[in-house]
């Protein structure tokens, strides 16, 4: 382990890597060292590969409409690998009423559809009417009860919030969790005149519009799965990457810091700490104590991703075709949704059978992420019967559990980051990762970029 270094990134998630190959990429600085206490990088973001199965532990893909993720794959060398969702995986469900309901792609589809009552779709075509914004931060919930009413902010929205956060629809800030939808209300002042706008422009310059979470993407992957990338990554690091080397403590010491390790000090001029909320609060708490609160008061919700392998296509009795399925606040089975991934990417499970991706607990239903393997297989399979219809037996079956899952932005979130942002650059230090400004593949790579720009302009100022 080297004794000095210009960069230290405590942290050797997507973030961290992300943020040292972009000071070299951008900023022509190879003087970093990333410090991860596991004995692999790469955090969340991690594939087994097992029986012909492809197993993701973490993200199943990130959406390609990201210039920085694409660049970053370039460049580490996967640009000739990038997998997208097949065409066979363009249907998605939510469970309403106990049946699942496809959800429809266009407003006449949509209107014609049953996935909300018909006073519920009715109630979507008032939405240029909405009464204003609040001036506080509100909830997802309450904005979509206010634009699109309650019954689509039950069944829609909520959806859309577990499949992204596993949160809670009426705890998480509009503006931290989906800002370009807060971002498109401000500037058109209805979501409607927003997504014309957005059409006439794609339709101008050739790209899809997408929706009122932002532009349109295809869910990618890579050939091997999402782990590829942090390898390349950590790959390129070679040396500058410190596995299982933990940081006790954080000093200054004069113009630098000062990283206490198990390995020995290590010396940098500047520092990024990628880390979870916590880890973060407690290496700035003799630094930064200003950070402390607001950084613990950012709470995690647990996930336990079960994953499934039916060797007979039919084993449910009717098809198991498409995206998958979520489960919105109400509905009986328990899940907070499942992924046909022999759909999805049909290279990740063996040809002709079924595998599915379960993802229990979230904010919701925290207990449920903790149960014993069996109590948590038996909660997944009767789910699973009252959707699907059948019991069958899994031949395959692993069980995934983060207890930090995902990072829950509740009302305030976005005054608590920049209060630590502030304690954390008044002495010295930057924060990047999920705790703070989107919780994707896509949004940590982005954030990395911004934090290897602060980094180089610090290292320029000193």
């Amino acid at each position: 382990m080297t004794a000095s270094t210009r960069v230290a990134i405590v942290g050797g998630g997507i973030t961290g890597l992300a943020t040292a190959a972009w000071l070299e990429l951008d900023h022509g600085l190879d003087d970093t060292l990333v410090l991860e206490a596991a004995p692999a990088a790469g955090g969340k973001v991690r594939t087994g590969l097992e029986a012909g199965y492809t197993l993701e532990w973490g993200p199943q893909g990130f959406l390609d409409n990201a210039p920085d993720t694409l660049e970053l794959a370039a460049a580490a060398g996967l640009a000739g690998e990038l997998v997208k969702a097949d065409g066979a995986a363009a249907d998605r469900f939510i469970l309403r009423a106990g049946r699942l309901r496809r959800v429809a792609t266009s407003p006449p589809a949509f209107m014609a559809s049953d996935i909300l009552p018909l006073a519920g779709r009715l109630r979507l075509l008032g939405e240029p009417f909405a009464r204003r914004r609040p001036d506080h931060d509100e909830t997802v919930f309450d904005f979509a009860s206010r634009r699109i009413g309650r019954r689509a902010a039950e069944v829609l929205v909520d959806a859309m919030v577990t499949g992204v956060f596993a949160g809670d629809s009426r705890k998480l800030s509009l503006a931290a969790t989906f800002p370009k939808m807060a971002a498109m209300e401000a500037e058109h002042g209805s979501l409607t005149r927003a997504l014309l706008a957005k059409r006439r422009e794609a339709k101008r310059s050739g790209r899809r519009a997408g929706g009122p979470a932002g532009p349109g993407g295809t869910l990618t992957t890579f050939a091997g799965g999402m782990e590829r990338l942090p390898a390349s990554l950590a790959a390129r690091l070679g040396g500058r990457l410190a596995l299982e080397r933990p940081v006790e403590s954080l000093r200054r010491d004069g113009r630098g810091f000062v990283l206490a390790t198990p390995a020995g000090e290590l010396r940098a001029e500047a520092v990024l700490l990628a880390l979870e909320a916590p880890g973060a609060a407690r290496l700035l708490a003799p630094l930064a104590p200003d950070a402390v609160a607001p950084l613990t008061a950012i709470p995690t919700a647990p996930i336990a991703v079960v994953m499934l392998g039916y060797r007979d296509p039919a084993a449910f009795g009717r098809p198991v075709r498409g995206f998958g399925f979520l489960v919105p606040r109400g509905e009986a089975p328990g899940l907070l949704g499942t992924l046909y991934c022999h759909d999805i990417f049909p290279g990740q499970a063996p040809a002709g059978g079924l595998f599915l991706r379960v993802m229990v607990g979230g904010a919701r239903a925290p207990e449920a992420a903790a149960l014993p393997d069996e109590a948590l297989l038996a909660r997944v399979r009767a789910g699973l019967a009252r959707v699907l219809g059948a019991d069958p037996e899994p031949d395959r079956l692993w069980i995934v559990r983060w207890e930090r899952g995902i990072s829950q932005y509740e009302v305030g979130h976005l005054a608590r980051v920049a209060a630590a942002e502030t304690a954390a650059a008044a002495a010295g230090l930057e924060l990047a990762g999920s705790p703070y400004r989107g919780v994707s593949v896509n949004d940590c790579i982005r954030q990395a970029r911004a934090a290897a720009q602060r980094l180089a302009s610090r290292l320029a100022s000193t």
